[in-house]
């Protein structure tokens, strides 16, 4: 227990709560004096303490997936995380009709296939390891079960043997370069001589998905160790010809992606080898004591981080000299050793309230409370020097304070995530450790304390 801004002055408590709370935010830990009338005497001395003894408690939840349809997104390729295990990300999408009243020339002749994407920056792992990306055909529509209007990381469908096409990917993702992927000239052919005879397969966009339901694009090793790439949703497919009228001119048709809310991510993991390689409960909660002393964060594979208080209102209430809670922090401290530019932190992370059930719950915004519009996300600091102080920080006075008022078992928590959309697009981690770690996460409590005069 430390005493951070120490008061002695007599006066009666009711006067004192708005003097000192004044104070404590005008004066940090300076002591302040103040002298008072003999009226407010009553033998008491108020100070403001410090406790930051109280251990949260971890763990890490798990879910089965998560919605990574209609993020506006691609995700592709393939890594190797020491924590996370080998972790792949694939992509399902739709694409339209070709252009229906193109008119062609007698001499019009095809020339080939190509697929195009652009990358939007973002990746995860080593982007300079080696890696193949391959196109197959589905071999059927993409419908939503009933009740459903979403696709998730685990969803999957059915694709063609045969490889419509692959590509060495080689780019630099801040210049966000486009890939091309040559298709099939077989393929490629079979859509040209429909669109030349103007064929019922091509005529609509619900005929021809019915004719040509989607495509997958995925690493061509799942197992390759190098990085994954996101990339833009405006994926286009042009149909290269040429013509002769009399001079050659070349040419070409192009048509995109659509019904948007069908393309989705497929992201798939192997735990083998890591501590987060256990059975899951049927809660699917684990503590930190069964994950090597620590919990996990990276929603794109299903794992959310946990936090308790468990004691909070047992420790602080059975104070004699508790008067009224002023603040509270928590200050929560990655694994040091655990990130690098290969494997870089969430920049943010959001805390919701969650239940015995872990439920998601309500942001925690300013001051700690659920009811503000305003959440928080942290503040990382990053020493990238040493990492030793690296952090994220909490106002969690208003949180703190509920528990300290609810006389129930506290069975309620806090669940860390990054906030939409990198929750569902991004693959950025951390690992946070417990109480046995060696540099664990604090709570501080910041308390008015009264105690009378012996």
């Amino acid at each position: 227990m430390h005493l951070l801004s120490k008061t002695r002055y007599r006066s009666k408590v009711i006067f004192l709560l708005g003097i000192v709370s004044g104070l404590f935010f005008q004066t940090g830990c300076k002591k302040a004096y103040i002298q008072f009338g003999e009226q407010f005497v009553d033998n008491n001395y108020t100070n403001i303490v410090m406790i930051d003894t109280i251990s949260p408690v971890i763990s890490t939840v798990f879910r089965d997936s998560i919605i990574t349809s209609q993020t506006g997104k691609l995700l592709l390729g393939s890594y190797q995380d020491p924590l996370f295990g080998h972790i792949s990300a694939s992509s399902f999408f739709v694409v339209e009709n070709p252009p229906s009243a193109t008119s062609f020339h007698v001499s019009a002749v095809y020339d080939s296939m190509v697929l195009k994407i652009v990358g939007d920056s973002t990746f995860y792992g080593d982007t300079t390891a080696a890696q193949r990306l391959q196109v197959q055909e589905l071999n059927e529509m993409m419908l939503f079960p009933d009740d459903q209007t979403s696709f998730y990381s685990n969803t999957d469908f059915p694709v063609s043997n045969t490889v419509l096409g692959s590509v060495n990917l080689s780019i630099v993702p801040s210049r966000k370069d486009t890939v091309s992927i040559k298709l099939s000239n077989t393929k490629g052919l079979e859509i040209w001589n429909l669109i030349q005879d103007k064929a019922v397969e091509v005529s609509t966009a619900t005929d021809f998905e019915h004719y040509f339901p989607g495509l997958k694009i995925s690493p061509e090793n799942t197992a390759a160790n190098a990085a994954i790439y996101g990339f833009s949703d405006t994926v286009k497919i042009r149909i290269y010809y040429h013509e002769s009228n009399p001079d050659l001119v070349q040419k070409y048709l192009e048509f995109s992606i659509t019904s948007r809310n069908k393309q989705f991510n497929q992201v798939r993991y192997d735990r083998s080898g890591t501590a987060l390689n256990v059975v899951i409960p049927e809660n699917k909660e684990v503590s930190s004591a069964l994950l090597n002393n620590a919990a996990y964060i990276q929603p794109i594979t299903g794992a959310l981080m946990k936090v308790r208080f468990p004691n909070v209102r047992e420790a602080i209430l059975q104070r004699t000299d508790y008067l009224q809670l002023m603040s509270a922090e928590l200050t929560i401290y990655p694994l040091g050793g655990s990130y690098n530019y290969n494997f870089m932190l969430p920049p943010q992370l959001a805390a919701y309230t969650t239940n015995v059930n872990n439920n998601i719950g309500t942001a925690l915004g300013a001051n700690g409370s659920t009811s503000s519009t305003s959440a928080q996300y942290g503040d990382l600091k990053t020493d990238w020097l040493y990492g030793q102080d690296t952090y994220y920080t909490y106002d969690v006075s208003a949180y703190i304070d509920a528990l300290l008022s609810t006389s129930a078992d506290n069975t309620s928590g806090l669940l860390f995530m990054p906030p939409t959309p990198a929750y569902n697009t991004l693959f950025d981690r951390v690992a946070f450790g417990d109480k046995q770690s060696e540099k664990t996460m604090k709570l501080k409590l910041y308390y008015i304390s009264v105690q009378k005069d012996q």
